[in-house]
């Protein structure tokens, strides 16, 4: 039988481009610094007060009995990164759950996961339940965000930026962060980008891309409107899913469809059309212009 619901602070840290890496440095080798680094995480979660609930593939959900370790363990694994070459992303939230034979269940599960899968690269997002339960030297330590829009809850969730050292209150992201937003109905099984003569192919063999300024990105975008880490494409359930992650916020046209623009949220691309990383996309000659095309299964 499963226990009484209880209140925990749950923690999902996941390994960001796993699967490049392991087209970069090999089965073997990817594997073996995967293991590495999912170990130190596990290390760091137990002298943190926290329990390891499950792996998830190249991440864990653990758990926490209390809200401010749960953040220092967020904080020891984000600065941990550095001595593996490879970047984490972490989501936490704080709320009720039900604990299950090697499992949790609840809500609270599906918030901290949705929070996770929308942090950059190098970044931890935390939920306004947790973050109301910090002490004032890790409060001090968060940046208001906006909102993210969770499906199947009513209101919108507070989230905030857990930064590793107090800096000066700055601007408000004025983004609003949420579940996708279908353009057309329809399910993808290999999804073509194009930008300035670099073709990438997305399917079940590559099911992840990172778009971007930076050098390492997957697909590299030459314009200044684009940040260095502004979106990922992934192939989720007969889908390709793009997510924001910008300053600027990403532009999706679709034929006669109006423009959808996505601000820290996520879409699902149907169809063919055009991506504009930083800015409106009006043609594919433009800079910071991507185009798509999805063929149907």
């Amino acid at each position: 039988m499963p226990d009484l619901e209880k209140p925990l602070a749950l923690l999902f840290v996941d390994i960001v481009d796993s699967t490049m890496l392991y087209e970069r440095a090999g089965n073997a080798t990817a594997a073996a610094l995967t293991q590495k680094v999912l170990a130190h995480l596990r290390l760091i979660t137990e002298t943190s007060g926290g329990a390891v609930i499950k792996s998830l593939g190249d991440g864990l959900l653990v758990a926490f009995p209390v809200p401010d370790e749960a953040a220092r363990a967020a904080l020891t694994m984000i600065a941990a990164q550095r001595d593996f070459g490879l970047r984490l992303r972490v989501g936490i939230h704080f709320g009720p759950v039900i604990s299950g034979e090697g499992d949790l269940y609840g809500d609270a599960c599906n918030v901290a996961a949705r929070v996770e899968q929308i942090a950059r690269p190098g970044e931890i997002l935390a939920t306004d339940a947790l973050v109301g339960r910090l002490s004032p030297p890790l409060l001090r330590k968060t940046k208001p965000l906006n909102n993210v829009t969770v499906k199947g809850k009513s209101n919108p969730i507070r989230v905030h930026q857990l930064r590793e050292f107090e800096e000066r209150e700055e601007a408000q992201e004025s983004t609003t962060l949420g579940f996708s937003h279908d353009l057309v109905p329809g399910t993808l099984v290999t999804l073509h980008l194009s930008y300035r003569g670099q073709e990438v192919v997305l399917n079940r063999a590559l099911p992840r891309v990172a778009i971007g300024r930076e050098e390492t990105s997957g697909l590299r975008i030459a314009s200044r409107r684009t940040s260095r880490q502004h979106a990922v494409i992934d192939f989720s359930r007969e889908s390709f899913i793009l997510t924001d992650h910008s300053t600027n916020g990403t532009f999706i046209r679709s034929g006669d469809a109006p423009p959808v623009v996505l601000r820290r949220d996520s879409t699902k691309l149907v169809g063919s059309g055009l991506i504009g990383l930083g800015a409106e996309a009006l043609d594919p000659a433009q800079d910071h212009v991507v185009s798509f095309r999805g063929e149907l299964a």
